[in-house]
């Protein structure tokens, strides 16, 4: 005699409510983890800050070693001509590359090339508005542009809406290629 066959349906559809409130405490649990996770306290601070806007503890073990390699020494018309651009809280009290920490408040800029040390008059091409800035960082610059003012700098010079014009640079006094304004402060 054979055997009745056994039904063998899988548990009914969950309804359509189910998924979404699931969807909505997945997404809710996330946002509660990701942002648990991306703040910390600090001691002088009345309010979390996010952790990718800390400066870093201290500088690399072989910063500046005597391996570096100087800047280049000669001034190519290039570097003299081309866009600026600014930076500033963003990186406020991150290590420069001559070993400062920067300041966004101060007469600073980055340069590709230039020796740390180097002042600078920026001139504005299309305002003909002047600032002077000192070299004391290297800066991942595309292209055409030549300077990152400092977030004061670029206020003097009057782009930070802007945030970018074309200059011409005139060095006043050359700086040293092993300059170091400033070491680290611990």
């Amino acid at each position: 005699m054979p055997q009745p066959r056994k039904s063998h349906n899988p548990a009914p559809p969950k309804p359509r409510w189910f998924w979404v409130v699931a969807g909505i405490l997945s997404v809710a649990v996330a946002a509660v983890v990701f942002t648990d996770s991306t703040l910390t306290v600090q001691a002088d601070a009345p309010l979390a800050r996010p952790a990718a806007t800390l400066p870093p503890p201290a500088p690399p073990a072989n910063f500046l070693n005597e391996r570096h390699r100087p800047a280049k020494p000669s001034i190519s018309s290039e570097a003299l001509h081309g866009l600026a651009t600014w930076y500033g809280e963003r990186r406020e009290g991150h290590w420069t590359a001559s070993g400062e920490r920067f300041n966004m408040m101060a007469m600073t800029a980055a340069h590709k090339t230039l020796p740390f040390g180097t002042l600078l008059r920026v001139v504005d091409l299309k305002t003909h508005k002047s600032v002077v800035v000192r070299v004391n960082d290297r800066g991942q610059l595309p292209g055409d542009h030549v300077i990152d003012l400092s977030y004061a700098a670029a206020e003097q010079l009057g782009i930070v809406k802007t945030g970018v014009t074309p200059v011409k640079l005139e060095v006043i006094a050359p700086g040293s290629a092993t300059h170091r304004s400033a070491g680290p402060a611990n």
